[in-house]
C-alpha cells in the first residue's frame, strides 16, 4: 500500500495511458531496423536503439506488426519520450489515418478493449 501511495505522489508509477501489448515487429526509422518490444495505441518501445536519437526528438518511422497470419504496417511520426540502455520508448503524434482503424482493431482483440 505504501508503495501505491509513495509512487502517486512521486510521479514513478506506469504513467501510459493505453494497455502495452507484446508483439512480434519491427520498427524501421531511416535506413535502420529495431526489435519491436512492445505497443499501444499511443507507442511504441523498441529495443537496439543506437543512440541515435535523444529525448525529446521527432522522428518518421514505419512500424511492422505480425499478427497471426496478417502484417500490419503503418507509417507514423513519433516523439521520443525515455531512453534507458537500448531501449527507446516513443509517443505517436501521427499516425496514417487509413491504418487507424486497423490499429484499434487489432488492440480491441488482444486487450478486450472496446473499438
Amino acid at each position: 500500500m505504501w508503495s501505491a501511495i509513495k509512487s502517486a505522489f512521486s510521479g514513478q508509477g506506469d504513467r501510459r495511458a493505453a494497455p502495452r501489448v507484446q508483439a512480434m515487429g519491427k520498427v524501421v526509422i531511416d535506413s535502420s531496423t529495431f526489435a519491436l518490444e512492445n505497443w499501444s495505441t499511443s507507442g511504441i518501445l523498441i529495443s537496439g536503439h543506437d543512440g541515435r536519437l535523444i529525448k525529446g526528438q521527432k522522428f518518421k518511422m514505419t512500424v511492422e506488426v505480425q499478427e497471426d497470419a496478417k502484417l500490419i504496417v503503418f507509417q507514423a511520426e513519433a516523439v521520443v519520450v525515455r531512453i534507458a540502455g537500448n531501449k527507446l520508448a516513443a509517443q505517436f503524434y501521427r499516425i496514417d489515418k487509413h491504418k487507424k482503424q486497423q490499429i484499434l482493431e487489432y488492440f480491441a482483440r488482444n486487450t478486450g478493449s472496446p473499438k
